[in-house]
């Protein structure tokens, strides 16, 4: 009993296994011009320009550019000194913004200019059902137009990405049409969206089905059925074009909004990249971040004694879009090390 209480606090104090990625070589798999011409971005105009508020030593700018795929809103992280590299932070579902401009927030005061793209409600409302598509898509081409205004406007040439949950499979989309957006964590997210919506324990998902089937008075089945016809903008369409190499994974091993599944057969399609397994579900990942104080209205303090999903994406935008591993992120290596060689042992005896 002892030494499964042992196990269990080392477990506990290393939070994750992480499991080192066996990428795949991408030379024979070239996007298709089809790719191109399906999400082909057009031109923008800049509505205006907003000064926010200065966080430390960052100023956050809201930018709102006119297209032909309708209104983009940017938040700005801008650094004192910029440089040509820019972390383009998705929010999650429902296009609630406070979780993506924490993390927004955290990587820009350690030195990455980010910039969070807006999103509307239309995914959830009952409304745009049968245009489901059409607003995948569109994401798509905002996020490929949000691109060009960084990079004519301010000079940015290396993208990196951040995503949890819709926000992760928004990244794995993009990334998957777009090879500028090219440095990407991916966190909670998951492929094949009609069978992940039907296996989701998420109430939100269930509310809008039901909303969906009172108003257009359909089945079920039929509800399933519009979307396997019609839904084509999903990750398993997409993600072979990312590059596992530059690619991080963050999957919650006991996930039933996202189950892990969903996010086994991402990491498959992409190449195996490097991946990390919290010892957590889908909502208790908060614990795994400092975004939530302990006792409000606290200074936020995590559970663990590093800001565990933050140290672990700031250490894979050092060695991608910086100067190297931080400091601060060896301490979680060394912890890892026995529980990642079991991890990679499993993988390599019982993959196939």
């Amino acid at each position: 009993m002892r030494f499964f209480c042992a196990l269990y606090l080392v477990l506990s104090a290393s939070a994750c296994v992480f499991m080192p990625g066996s990428a795949r070589d991408l030379t024979d798999n070239h996007r298709p011009q089809s790719v191109e011409d399906y999400y082909k971005q057009g031109g923008y105009t800049v509505v205006d320009r907003e000064h926010l508020r200065d966080v430390s030593d960052c100023e956050v700018e809201r930018i709102r550019l006119n297209t032909a795929s309708g209104e983009i809103t940017l938040d700005y992280f801008r650094r004192p000194k910029p440089n040509d590299a820019l972390v383009l932070v998705f929010p999650i579902l429902g296009g609630r913004n406070q979780f993506a401009n924490y993390f927004a927030e955290y990587f820009a005061k350690r030195g990455f200019e980010t910039a969070v793209v807006h999103r509307d409600g239309s995914f959830k409302n009952p409304d745009y059902f049968y245009e489901l598509e059409e607003v995948f898509r569109g994401n798509v081409i905002k996020d490929r137009i949000a691109m060009d205004f960084f990079e004519r406007e301010h000079n940015k040439h290396r993208f990196g990405s951040f995503g949890i949950s819709r926000g992760g499979i928004n990244v794995a989309i993009t990334a998957g049409v777009d090879e500028r957006l090219k440095y990407n964590v991916i966190a909670m997210g998951g492929q094949d969206l009609v069978n992940m919506f039907r296996d989701s324990a998420e109430n939100g998902i269930d509310r809008f089905r039901q909303r969906v089937m009172d108003k257009y008075n359909i089945t079920e089945k039929e509800f399933f059925d519009f979307l396997t016809e019609n839904v084509r903008t999903d990750p398993k369409n997409l993600a072979m074009y990312i590059d596992a190499k530059d690619t991080l994974m963050i999957l919650s091993a006991f996930d039933r909004s996202v189950p892990i599944k969903y996010g086994m057969r991402l990491r498959e399609t992409i190449g195996h990249p490097d991946t990390i397994f919290l010892a957590s579900g889908h909502y208790t990942s908060v614990a795994f971040t400092r975004y939530a104080p302990i006792i409000p209205p606290a200074t936020p303090v995590g559970i663990f004694p590093m800001n565990y999903i933050e140290t672990e994406a700031m250490a894979f935008y050092e060695r991608k879009l910086g100067k190297g591993m931080s400091v601060n992120h060896w301490p979680y290596r060394l912890i890892q090390l026995p529980f990642s060689l079991i991890g990679k042992l499993g993988e390599l005896l019982f993959d196939h």
